[in-house]
């Protein structure tokens, strides 16, 4: 049986202001020994919604069937949303809705029906109405398990019958239903399976044979970082001695102490060390005590004192300290002091001496697995007094940078003071070493590479055997020397994850994984923009980057929260929504003090991609929403949802 999901689009029924009846109607049509309705929602009039739900689906289910959002309306979206997750589109299909419905209403016109598949899924967009969307459906009924099965084939001879297997002789029984004489198979011609080497461009083909359009769905940001979380990997454990733990690394298992601390005895103040027993009065002072000296060769008598500095051990004999300012010097010979008066009349057991143990006990846990080492310094300073060699902490990553393009000049190599007509200076590789670096990772600097198939897989394949992971910049959009995506699929057997992200800046932003020596490496491809660049590493990389640093060891709520820290702070602009994706404009997050609140102010009207000048003094990325007829702007003044790229103004 065959998985299917029903969505229903309709933001009345999503927020109960009306009874969702097409999604009921639907499940039952889908019934029987073919379908099996394993997935239903309902989701507001959202492009985002829509397509995160589908994609989510798709993976799960050989059918979607979406309902509702079809119509001629501003808010009717559904049509627009497919489209972003379609990686195939089936215009046939939609045809033949349309075609069966016209038959029975002349306003089936008005409907902007559609059909595609998200990877291996067939999905349809019908009306929300009850009737129409069961129609829509019933006119391609009988061809649904053939799409359904050719889909999810690598390869379809072996669902094809020579004679005989039309849909009719199907409907009668003649023949099973993944066996049909349809014709719509193009690949298999011949008995050899086809080879599937991805969506990217053939790199054997000439530019005239390159897609014209992407063949990647453009995934929304949620599901994009979800899907880098996913297939990061997991953190790596090393055990390195302490003074080899950096700034952010995180403890991998739990330490226990070895030893007491103090392992003595310790006086808490200067003074003398005294037997309580004795009280106020003048006593010989026997001799000095310092931090470091040993009490084991003898012991203080009674009606003597001795001088102890603060931590010096507390000689055997004696059980309190007072401190130097409660005594007065009697006696002295050549500058040393041999008789002193104690002032001090409430002696007790115990006074300024820390017993042994008292800091801390031996067999104590002093640091979980979790910690995550600061640059305060309590953590390293509490790892160093457990008595121990070495600790276990999670590796940071080692990352290897470069920067793609035949016009790219290198600009942390030789000088270069004029350019040729055409060429521009690399701010990306320097702007994703330093944000690497302060994110603790190792950072190894591949430099520019020239847009040079060859070039390209010989350096990633050098980068990916020396290090866990690649982050390039530029080769991912759309251009004829853009061949970062084919060379990851062909040249490397890598799997992209995805290629596209609904997003402003940054929508080519790609996310490969790559098989290599027994183990699995990823690739960050991100835009050629420089201000992309950056905000895909703050948006992506970063959290893979925790994530492999162990931050999500021991740590409870939200994960998304904990590897990508987001504030809702009020803004200070008044800023025009984007009409198509999600934005993420450079922000300057700020704590008023008077309004107890944090604030954002952007850094600049202009917030183009390829303006590095709007990341300077940028520590915020504002994340602004679709706009729609009814919410063309943010105002200032409204709270918005900032995402923490560095220290904020405090």
């Amino acid at each position: 049986m065959t998985s299917v999901g029903i969505l229903t689009v309709s933001t009345k029924c999503s927020q109960g202001l009306a009874v969702d009846k097409s999604g009921p109607a639907l499940e039952a049509l889908l019934s029987g020994p073919v379908w099996t309705v394993s997935e239903r929602a309902v989701v507001s009039d959202s492009r985002q919604e829509i397509a995160s739900r589908v994609l989510e689906w798709s993976t799960r289910c050989g059918l979607i069937v979406v309902s509702g959002g079809t119509g001629l309306s501003a808010d009717d979206v559904t049509v627009e949303a497919l489209d972003m997750v379609f990686t195939k589109r089936l215009p046939a299909l939609a045809t033949a809705m349309v075609v069966g419905s016209l038959k029975i209403t002349k306003f089936a016109a008005l409907s902007q029906v559609c059909a595609g598949l998200c990877g291996k899924c067939v999905v349809l967009g019908v009306p929300g109405s009850t009737k129409g969307a069961t129609e829509n459906v019933q006119q391609v009924l009988d061809v649904l398990p053939h799409a359904v099965a050719t889909a999810g084939a690598n390869g379809t001879r072996h669902l094809h019958a020579d004679e005989g297997a039309s849909v009719e002789n199907v409907k009668a029984g003649k023949v099973k239903a993944e066996k049909v004489k349809c014709g719509c198979s193009r690949m298999d011609e011949q008995d050899t399976a086809h080879d599937v080497q991805g969506l990217s461009n053939d790199l054997e083909a000439g530019v005239a044979r390159r897609a014209r359009k992407s063949p990647y769905p453009m995934i929304p940001v949620d599901m994009a970082l979800q899907q880098v979380l996913e297939n990061i990997g997991k953190p790596r454990v090393e055990r390195v001695p302490l003074g080899q733990i950096a700034n952010g690394q995180v403890v991998a298992e739990d330490v226990v102490a070895r030893e007491h601390v103090p392992a003595y005895r310790a006086s808490i103040m200067d003074g003398y060390a005294m037997s309580s027993a004795d009280g106020a009065g003048v006593f010989a002072v026997r001799r000095a005590m310092t931090a470091g000296a040993s009490t084991d060769v003898w012991e203080l008598q009674r009606g003597e004192i001795v001088r102890v500095a603060t931590g010096a051990p507390v000689p055997r004999g004696a059980d309190a300290v007072v401190m130097i300012e409660d005594t007065e010097l009697v006696e002295s010979v050549d500058g040393e002091e041999r008789k002193v008066r104690v002032l001090d009349t409430n002696i007790v057991e115990g006074q300024n001496i820390r017993p042994v143990g008292h800091d801390l006990r031996a067999g104590v846990v002093v640091a979980r697995a979790g910690t995550r080492v600061t640059a305060v310094g309590g953590e390293i300073g509490t790892l160093a007094i457990s008595g121990n060699s070495d600790f276990a902490v999670y590796a940071m990553p080692r990352i290897a940078v470069m920067s793609t393009g035949d016009e790219v000049v290198d600009t942390l190599g030789k000088t270069v003071t004029e350019l040729p007509l055409g060429a521009i200076r690399d701010s990306n590789r320097p702007a994703l070493l330093a944000a690497l670096r302060a994110l603790g990772c190792d950072v190894v600097d591949f430099g520019v590479v020239r847009d040079d198939p060859d070039a390209l897989s010989q350096t990633l394949d050098s980068a990916l055997n020396t290090c866990d992971g690649v982050i390039s910049t530029g080769g991912v959009s759309m251009g004829e020397r853009d061949w970062l995506k084919p060379v990851i699929e062909q040249r490397l057997n890598g799997r992209i994850v995805f290629g596209r992200v609904a997003m402003k800046p940054s929508k080519p932003t790609t996310f490969a994984v790559v098989p290599y020596a027994q183990s699995q490496r990823f690739v960050f491809a991100l835009p050629g923009n420089p201000v992309s660049a950056v905000v895909s590493l703050h948006m992506f990389v970063a959290p893979a980057v925790r994530k492999l640093a162990g931050h999500l060891v021991g740590v409870g709520g939200s994960e998304v929260q904990v590897l990508r820290p987001s504030v809702q702070a009020v803004l200070l602009d008044r800023v025009e929504l984007d009409r198509v994706r999600p934005e993420y404009v450079r922000g300057v997050l700020a704590w008023d003090h008077k309004k107890g609140a944090w604030t954002v102010e952007l850094t600049g009207r202009m917030q183009q991609s390829s303006r590095m000048a709007s990341m300077q003094a940028a520590n915020a990325l504002v994340s602004l929403p679709i706009g729609t007829d009814h919410k063309p702007q943010v105002d200032i003044g409204e709270t918005v949802t900032v995402i923490v790229i560095g220290p904020p103004q405090i």
